[in-house]
């Protein structure tokens, strides 16, 4: 007896079960017509973020961040400007031993960083114990680029829209030691969960979100959220005046 092809709904429901189980097996999810595995994504924004020659940034953080080393200083958002291969322009809202929100603002260029003074607002050069540096973002040693490789079983979530824009969102982890240059060691215990949103035509990663796990060093762990654009645009960092 000859076999007959399955029916249209049958032939849609296999088709259907073949796609889900490749998504569960093998890291792929169907993007713009295409099957696309997500080491490939990764690999791809990875590339792209080095070559990337500036962007700009902003930065929300929930739970406790401390950016100095007497623990004084809480980081609440940032926003600024990222210049290869080592210019930062920044202006952070903190909170100052638990009190009301204060803007410090700091630049870098190479080995210099200047910052402005808490009560003055003056520009100076910046205390040896005001840690963070926000160029490590994008450094091609140990920024966002290399961690991007490092995903510990990353999956693809969604397609989701960033600023207009179609995303791959990618769900995984990550151990503290790789990611902590980036989050300047504020971040304990592992792994560190991440989120990163990569766009499906440019590659360009437009947001990561990076959640510290629970554990008795901190009561309340941070989640950080970040947001990249503006990738290649041109910005211009000079000293303070």
């Amino acid at each position: 007896m000859e076999r007959q092809d399955p029916t249209p709904s049958r032939r849609s429901f296999l088709t259907s079960s073949l796609a889900a189980t490749a998504l569960l097996v093998g890291g792929y999810r169907p993007v713009l017509g295409q099957d696309i595995a997500v080491e490939e994504i990764l690999s791809d924004a990875s590339k792209r973020l080095a070559e990337v020659k500036s962007l700009h940034f902003t930065l929300e953080v929930e739970g406790e961040t401390f950016i100095d080393e007497t623990g004084a200083i809480r980081l609440e958002s940032a926003e600024g400007d990222l210049s290869r291969p080592d210019k930062v322009a920044v202006e952070f809202q903190v909170s100052l031993f638990g009190t009301g929100t204060v803007s410090i603002r700091m630049i870098t260029i190479g080995d210099e960083s200047w910052t402005t003074d808490l009560i003055t607002g003056n520009w100076g050069e910046a205390p040896p114990e005001f840690g963070y540096d926000p160029s490590r973002l994008y450094d091609n040693q140990d920024g966002l680029g290399p961690v991007m490789g490092k995903l510990d079983e990353p999956v693809i979530v969604d397609i989701e829209e960033i600023d207009d824009r179609d995303c791959n969102h990618i769900k995984g982890a990550v151990q503290n030691d790789v990611v902590s240059a980036v989050t300047a060691g504020t971040m304990t215990g592992d792994p560190v969960g991440i989120d990163l949103w990569i766009d499906t035509e440019t590659s360009d990663l437009r947001r990561v979100k990076l959640i510290e796990p629970d554990s008795d060093d901190k009561d309340k762990p941070a989640t950080w959220q970040l947001n990249l654009s503006e990738h290649g645009e041109e910005v211009a960092i000079e000293p303070p005046s």
